[in-house]
């Protein structure tokens, strides 16, 4: 038998030495691998050194990617990262921008030290970055995130006492309790304000006359000028461009396909192009940053729309509950009911405080945010009206009226909360439904995306590959965006035969030319506009999936804990209804032999039954999901079970039940808020968008502005109309094809 599975066809006999051959090639090729990493972190290193971030980001996301960013080799990179984006917060003229790259930074570092636990650094970059962090947006939890990292790299073993590091990690934890305790850290707004490329200005006088030139032109010579002859343009670009470099990326942003379009979008870690947002959007999502679907029966329950209805729709005024309580006596007296609509009842007296109207203004717009977001759990709402039930202070007023009127099931009986408590449950929902990187991304991404957005349409002259600017460029009023960017393409210009030009809009627009910045040009020319801030959300979107696996996996253990939980409190429920007191058993001898019998049992969840059993005789604050042997378990089990008393494992039941309930209100709340962020910070990928025409279009204006000024020169009695239209073609220049290409490239 036991030959004829060995030799069986699916199997050959089991081979010592081609084992030790294949365990060295694996040991071989990790050897490999580091010492391919060393070498591109240090080139990248180089660039970094050398303020080529760009470089150094390519090199070092390629190493990361090829390696699915999870192998010890890649930590180095992750942490160049980090350093990187730090660098970059640092130059940043917005505060949106530079927390963008603070976010990036700290996943960059926080990754670093989870695959290498003993980078120090990683950690003070860390922390370093979140007290940054702080002093940005004034929250408080980034300084405590900050010193919490901070100790955590002085608890590294390797750290020395001598150790520069180690001084600087104690400087700032010290910063970071320092600014906690001041509290003076003030919540900074955003400044959103779009930085303009600077203009070119042009004397008022110029432009009076140009306009008046455009004025005395016939109908024919102004459509003439929207057709940009090739010919002119390259001998204008080469008459005015010195710099070689700079023609061959202007030669790049010029050669567009016309099957495709002057608008594209680039992934920005491998070589994929895409015409359309969409497909581009899904490559990423399918191919760098690999979406977490969890199982349907782990998803938390939302509110229901009837539940989410009655939030929006009340007034959320504060409760006189003096009055209030006067009010109840006297409707029980006179047997009347309290009529609610939609969870809000119009005869309970308003108090005249404002501060209580501004937290519950406050708190009603963090609640119906989170409705029509979707991000409102069961678990958080089931919290708020348990709370409420417990700390509404209604004098002399027995329970069974309130629930004769469903009181504490309408949204309403918040309402009747004293000051103190509506500022704690405001604090409490807005720590966790609320995500202030999804508004700094999105600011940061909506105001990029505009900057990449082009109203004019470019068109090519079949066979002369002249340049068709717009046509509505000879009209009056402003068009819309032209957001595909598409190519096409006619035989001759007379497709402006139809327009009839009105006002002198073009002028201003030939004269509103932005200035010419060579950066700029290159990064569209070869593909990496915008590549910093795109692979800094790159790794905020990454870092939201990642949460995600880790918040359903903490959701499944401590469900699975309080089902353990329940077990245990089945039995000792079970104990106290035997009717004769001496038939009933100590709780904890119970325990004891149901852990025995299932010791001998193996499945999944005998550890945390055996875990619960524990926690619960040793009276633990908190779980603690120890992993230890059936053996450790029964000794301390065993140990207990003769000295522990029922009323002390009751206590502890509901200590431990009390905290699983908090710590799932808080799960699921984080899984909703960050599953919502994860679909919004998708919006990312408009940061992909490269549009030749934003070089091509300056290009143009400048040789158009060109070619007005030297009509002013030109002679009144020269400037006729075969003269002024100049810029049409001739039948020698249409012939102009691939050749002037070549010539210009």
């Amino acid at each position: 038998m036991e030959e004829a599975l060995f030799c069986s066809p699916e199997r050959r006999p089991f081979d010592h030495k081609e084992t030790h051959h294949f365990l060295k090639k694996i040991e071989t090729a990790e050897k490999s691998d580091y010492k391919d990493s060393e070498n591109t972190y240090d080139l990248a290193k180089e660039l970094f050194e050398e303020s080529d971030h760009i470089k150094a980001l390519e090199i070092t996301e390629k190493t990361i990617s090829d390696h699915h960013g999870l192998k010890k080799s890649c930590s180095p990179h992750h942490q160049l990262q980090g350093d990187i984006f730090f660098s970059l917060a640092r130059k940043a003229d917005t505060t949106d921008i530079k927390c963008v790259y603070l976010f990036a930074s700290v996943d960059a570092y926080s990754m670093s030290s989870l695959l290498c636990p003993d980078s120090v650094s990683s950690f003070y970059g860390c922390a370093r970055s979140l007290i940054e962090l702080g002093d940005q947006l004034g929250i408080n939890s980034f300084y405590k995130k900050a010193e919490s990292k901070a100790r955590r790299g002085l608890s590294v073993k390797m750290l020395k006492p001598q150790d520069d590091l180690k001084a600087e990690l104690e400087d700032l934890i010290n910063l970071a309790t320092w600014k906690m305790n001041i509290n003076e850290a003030m919540l900074v707004k955003i400044n959103v304000a779009n930085q303009m490329q600077g203009q070119c200005k042009v004397d008022t006088y110029v432009i009076d006359r140009l306009k008046n030139l455009w004025g005395k032109l016939d109908e024919k010579t102004k459509r003439e000028f929207l057709v940009v002859d090739s010919t002119s343009l390259i001998d204008y670009l080469h008459d005015n461009i010195y710099d070689k470099k700079m023609i061959e990326h202007i030669s790049k942003c010029l050669c567009v396909d016309d099957e495709l379009g002057w608008r594209w979008w680039k992934c920005r870690i491998c070589p994929q192009v895409n015409y359309c947002f969409t497909d581009c959007k899904w490559h990423i999502l399918d191919k760098h940053v690999h979406e977490f679907l969890p199982r349907n029966c782990s998803r938390p329950k939302r509110v229901d729309k009837f539940l989410a209805d009655m939030i929006c729709c009340g007034n959320w005024e504060p409760v006189d509950t003096s009055r209030a309580v006067d009010l109840i006596k006297a409707r029980v007296k006179g047997r009347e009911e309290f009529i609610y609509v939609n969870g809000w009842c119009n005869d309970w007296p308003v108090a005249k405080d404002e501060e209580r109207k501004e937290i519950l203004r406050q708190f009603a717009e963090v609640l119906k945010s989170s409705c029509s977001n979707d991000t409102l759990p069961c678990s958080l709402w089931d919290w708020l009206i348990d709370y409420t039930e417990e700390n509404v202070n209604l004098p002399h007023v027995p329970g069974c009226y309130l629930d004769r009127w469903s009181f504490f099931k309408n949204p309403q009986c918040i309402c009747f909360l004293d000051l103190k408590s509506l500022k704690y449950i405001l604090e409490y929902v807005k720590q966790f439904t609320t995500d202030v990187r999804t508004g700094l991304v999105l600011a940061v991404v909506d105001r990029l995306g505009a900057k990449s957005l082009v109203n004019e349409r470019i068109d090519l002259e079949r066979g002369g590959l002249n340049l068709l600017l717009d046509e509505r460029l000879l009209y009056e009023g402003e068009h819309g965006f032209d957001d595909l960017g598409a190519v096409r393409t006619f035989k001759s210009t007379e497709i402006y035969e139809h327009v009839i030009p009105k006002g002198d809009e073009i002028v201003s627009w030939v004269l509103d030319c932005p200035e010419i910045d060579t950066n700029f040009v290159s990064q569209v020319a070869e593909g990496v506009h915008n590549l910093e801030i795109w692979l800094a959300v790159l790794r905020i979107v990454r870092s939201t999936a990642r949460k995600e696996v880790s918040y359903y996996s903490k959701r499944d253990k401590l469900q699975t804990y309080a089902k353990m939980l329940g077990e245990v409190e089945a039995l000792c429920d079970k104990e106290d209804k035997w009717r004769n007191a001496y038939q009933r058993s100590r709780y904890a001898l119970t325990f004891r032999s149901v852990c025995e019998r299932r010791v001998t049992q193996d499945n999944a969840t005998k550890c945390c039954f055996l875990n619960v059993v524990r926690d619960v005789l040793q009276g633990a604050e908190s779980p603690r999901f120890e992993v230890l042997q059936d053996k450790e378990f029964m000794e301390c089990i065993s140990e207990l079970s003769t000295t522990v008393q029922n009323d002390v494992i009751r206590r502890s039941m509901c200590r431990l039940r009390k905290w699983l309930n908090e710590k799932l209100v808080l799960i699921d709340s984080k899984i909703l808020l960050n599953e919502w962020t994860y679909k919004k910070l998708l919006a990312f990928a408009k940061l992909s968008a490269i549009d030749n025409r934003l070089v091509v279009l300056p290009l143009v204006k400048m040789f158009l502005q060109s070619k007005l000024k030297s009509m002013i020169e030109t002679p009144k009695r020269k400037i006729t109309t075969a003269d002024a239209g100049s810029s049409a073609p001739s039948a020698k220049k249409t012939k102009y094809s691939n050749e002037g290409w070549k010539r210009f490239s």
